[in-house]
């Protein structure tokens, strides 16, 4: 949403929002954007347009003041959408993993390759310190997110299906409706790279802090790669990315340069500072999966060493229609929960973080729960040593928590 509203400022617009987080956004800061905590019925009354994220309940108090002065009310899928069809080329990244990075790898081997394509992200690119780029008008670069079918609203040039798992329960209720949009999102894109092909990866390994690996086309070897992000998953983004510049014409040259020369995105496997302990890592994932791959880059990446991972579950229904998966990966690991980053959900909807963590200990005696950040700070300066490798998992709002109070900087 933020990125939308300064790409809508950038065009000339006046611009304001609400949130149901007080946590401060420095895009909109920067760009003079005012965001409101708490409803504010003078700005929806001047409103030409009300654009809603799928995380807003219809009793929220904006949407209903909207309602009642008749605004023109849309979903960000749809504003995605208009601001999409004002460029030639747009190419869309979709996948339940994977998508950001992969986004933003296609949108560097674009920048190398000497065009100056537009960006919308659900991150933040390290090296620019932004979720949007605005560019020139022939490529539109962006995330196709399925929730809510958000996806559907974009007709791409060039569509990236990164993978596809069970997700968003809440809203597909089955695999299968699932399977469906995303067959659909398929139709309505020109060009669709998906899948497996004789294009991969190999040799794949870790030194000096980088990811190494070859792609090869069958016993062919295409290139070799350095690339700053250690994940091994992103081995697969980065052919992903290969795939589609190359169907957009782009050189292998241009190609290897755009994937040695990122930086990363922000919350990706992302080592930061902290003057309490050695090594710190922030890592977006959410879904077991996700959760999974981390573990075991952390692992590859600092072997020999303790490792704690802080996980805050992201929404009570995905714990609970995920619990199994949730159980299997947390089974050998040193694990603190944090309470849930409830999003746009209730309590009663689904699994806590404290429910999963008493699930946890009937087979792993290590987990702990705490219920705030003073809990976690005490749990952490009285247990963790200076050299132990701490990993804080999840797509909530710990990692702001952390910067507020100065236990990163």
């Amino acid at each position: 949403m933020s990125s939308l509203a300064c790409f809508a400022k950038s065009l000339g617009h006046y611009v304001s929002g609400s949130d149901i987080s007080d946590n401060e956004n420095p895009f909109l800061k920067e760009k003079g954007i005012p965001k409101y905590y708490e409803c504010n019925i003078e700005e929806v009354k001047k409103a030409d347009i009300v654009v809603v994220s799928s995380a807003i309940h219809e009793d929220n108090s904006d949407l209903q003041t909207a309602k009642r002065c008749k605004k023109k009310i849309i979903s960000r899928g749809e504003m995605l959408g208009k601001i999409a069809s004002g460029y030639e080329y747009t190419i869309a990244v979709a996948g339940s993993h994977g998508k950001t990075t992969t986004t933003a790898l296609i949108y560097n081997i674009l920048k190398a390759a000497g065009e100056k394509p537009t960006l919308h992200l659900g991150g933040t690119l390290v090296e620019e310190k932004s979720n949007y780029i605005l560019g020139e008008k022939k490529y539109f670069v962006t995330e196709a997110c399925e929730y809510h079918d958000n996806f559907l609203f974009l007709f791409p040039y060039l569509s990236v299906i990164t993978n596809i798992e069970k997700e968003h329960m809440d809203y597909f209720t089955t695999f299968e409706n699932e399977l469906k949009s995303f067959k659909k999102f398929v139709s309505q894109s020109k060009f669709v790279i998906e899948g497996q092909t004789d294009i991969k990866p190999k040799n794949i390994r870790h030194k000096n802090g980088k990811l190494c690996f070859d792609i090869v086309n069958g016993n062919i070897k295409i290139m070799s790669l350095r690339v700053n992000i250690c994940e091994d998953v992103n081995t697969y983004n980065c052919v992903s990315a290969y795939r589609a510049c190359k169907l957009l014409g782009i050189s292998n040259c241009a190609i290897k340069n755009g994937l040695e020369n990122f930086k990363g995105v922000k919350l990706r496997f992302e080592k930061v500072r902290c003057k309490h302990f050695k090594d710190v890592i922030l890592d977006y994932a959410h879904h077991p999966t996700e959760i999974k791959n981390t573990i075991r880059t952390t692992n590859s990446v600092f072997k020999n060493r303790r490792k704690i991972f802080i996980f805050q579950p992201h929404t009570y229904s995905r714990t609970k229609n995920l619990l199994k998966e949730f159980e299997k990966n947390f089974q050998n690991v040193n694990l603190v929960l944090y309470k849930t980053y409830p999003a746009r959900e209730k309590k009663e909807e689904g699994v806590s973080a404290k429910k999963l963590a008493e699930i946890l200990k009937k087979t792993n005696k290590s987990v702990k729960y705490c219920e705030n950040y003073a809990n976690l700070m005490q749990f952490l300066f009285k247990n963790a040593r200076f050299d132990d490798v701490l990993v804080f998992v999840g797509a909530g709002d710990l990692p702001n928590i952390l910067y507020r109070n100065h236990f990163l900087i």
